[in-house]
This record gives C-alpha cells, structure tokens and sequence, in this order.
C-alpha cells in the first residue's frame, strides 16, 4: 500500500496543479496562453531542447569519470543513455529513475548495482551543491530586488527589528533537524549512502579538474537552456532578464514536487514572475514552453535508450 501511494502521489500533486492553473485562468487567459506557445519561434525552442540534451549527454560522460575512479570501464553510449533513461522513468514514477539508471549501468557495465548507486548520490551531492551556490549567489546579488518584491514592509521591518529572534529561530531549526537525522535510522542510512558516495569523487585525482568542467557546463546548460525561452516568444520580452537567473532557481527546486515538475513547474515560474509584475498568463506561457522543451527530448531520446539498449545487449 505505501508503495502504491509513493507513486500515487506525486501524479495526484501534478495533476492537482495542473487543475489549480486551469481554475486560476480564464478561457480567454488559457486561449492566449495557448496562442503565445503556438505562435513559440521554433529556432529557439529548439536550441532549448538542444542545450538540455547537451545536458544530459555532458551528464553521462560526467559519470564516466566516477567508474574509472574506482577502477571500472563503461560504455559511453550506455552512460549517456542512462541518464534519459532515468528522467523518463521519473516522468512516470517520481524519484524511480536513480534506482533504474544504477541498474541498467550495473548490468550492462557490469558493475556492483552499490558502486553505481553509491556514484549517482555522488553526482546528486554535486549537483545539489551547485544548485545551493546559484541560490545563495542569487540572494546576495539580487537580495533588495527579491525581498522587496517578495514580502511586504511590515514583514520585512519586524525581521530588521526582531534579528536575533529570527537567528534564534532559524539556528533551533537547524539544531532540531540535525537531532531528527541521527534519530531517525532511514535518514541516517540515506545520508551514508550519500557520504560513501561522495567519497568516490575524492579519488577522482587527475581528473577533478574535468570533472568540474563537467558539472559547470550541464548547469550553463541547463540556464542556458532555460533563458532561450525568453526569445521565443515576443511578448516574453518585458520579463526583466534580472529575473531570468532567480525564475530558473524556482523551476529546479519545484521539479521534486511532482513527477518531472508535472503542473508544478509552469505554476511555481509564473506565481514567481507575478510578484514582478509579470501578468498569469506570460508567466504560464514561459513555465510551460520551458517544461515542454525538456519533456519531449527527455520522452524522445529516453523511449530510444529503452528500445536500442536491449538491442545493443542482444547483439554483443
């Protein structure tokens, strides 16, 4: 039962928000909404899906890097392919695809299905890491743009008068978590895992240096990626490109909520852009038009990695 709502639910959270986006628009809204991504310049939304396949693919050859550290060879193509393998599988069930990917690395490199696990929440580690520098990054350059737009004066004068409350609140929070971790068994034996997958990095020696050439350009990607949408459509061009940076932040930390970012990813981008001023509609248009372009080439290339692979297997 448990496991059954653990891949129930997340499609529930998506279709949720894709109904909650309907009820917030009128017809009239939905139609232009549908009229901005229909009339979309194909010439940019394909670079779109360009830059994050290159992604994916810089991705793969990422992970290459951490089987040769602890002394496995593996195939290139298999590797890349893994990587749309395991998004497509979390497209229709949530947080499935690490555990799909490290299996059909395992397999087909023949490699010990722990070591390639341990590997993927090495490039999680990573990943995750990269992504909290962006968001502190944008704190600190944007920090008078994003507060002010994001809360009101009242609350932003009891934070200034009340500091060391707020330090005291957010210190406890840290403490009380910390506890709940080393209590809690399940989160105890994830956080190893995590930390021995790490440990795979640390013996990656000479080829650090590549490795975080790697992880820079998936991530240059992935903004890259994202900020292209901006030009695909002519109206989209009153979104300050001040925004585009924090936009992209807010559409990473929502795609865990729901299988892909289904529903979730479009809402949370434009009730982002709203309180900038930027209207339902072209928030929507954006957040959709930016979701799409990753689900078709994640869909396409991934349904190809699932039919060739086996294929490839057979022939050997």
């Amino acid at each position: 039962m448990n496991k059954r709502l653990k891949i129930l639910i997340p499609i529930i959270v998506g279709f949720f928000f894709i109904y909650l986006t309907f009820e917030l628009t009128s017809p009239e809204e939905r139609a232009l909404i549908l009229g901005y991504i229909g009339s979309a310049k194909i010439e940019f939304v394909l670079a779109a899906m360009l830059l994050g396949a290159s992604a994916d693919v810089i991705r793969g050859l990422r992970w290459q890097l951490l089987s040769k550290s602890l002394g496995y060879k593996s195939n290139k193509l298999i590797s890349i392919a893994s990587v749309f393998m395991c998004y497509t599988s979390n497209m229709a069930i949530a947080r499935s695809g690490e555990f799909v990917r490290a299996s059909v690395l395992s397999s087909y490199n023949n490699i010990p299905v722990g070591k390639t696990l341990g590997t993927i929440a090495a490039e999680r580690v990573v990943d995750i890491s990269i992504s909290l520098l962006i968001l502190i990054s944008i704190w600190v350059l944007q920090y008078e743009l994003i507060i002010e737009s994001l809360f009101d004066d009242e609350l932003l004068l009891y934070i200034n008068e009340n500091i060391g409350v707020t330090v005291f609140v957010i210190l406890a929070f840290i403490i009380v978590s910390i506890i709940l971790i080393k209590k809690i068994k399940r989160l105890r034996r994830f956080f190893n895992t995590i930390l021995e997958g790490l440990l795979s990095v640390t013996k990656l020696k000479s080829r650090i240096i590549l490795f975080v050439i790697y992880s820079l350009l998936i991530w240059t990607c992935y903004i890259l990626a994202f900020s292209v949408i901006k030009f695909s459509v002519p109206e989209l061009s009153v979104i300050n490109s001040n925004l585009i940076f924090p936009a992209f932040v807010v559409g990473v930390y929502s795609i865990s909520l729901s299988n892909h970012g289904l529903g979730v990813y479009p809402l949370a981008i434009s009730l982002f852009l709203v309180n900038f001023g930027i209207n339902t509609e072209l928030g929507l248009t954006y957040g959709w038009l930016a979701w799409s372009c990753q689900a078709i080439i994640t869909l396409i290339f991934g349904a190809l990695s699932f039919f060739v692979l086996p294929l490839l297997n057979a022939s050997d």
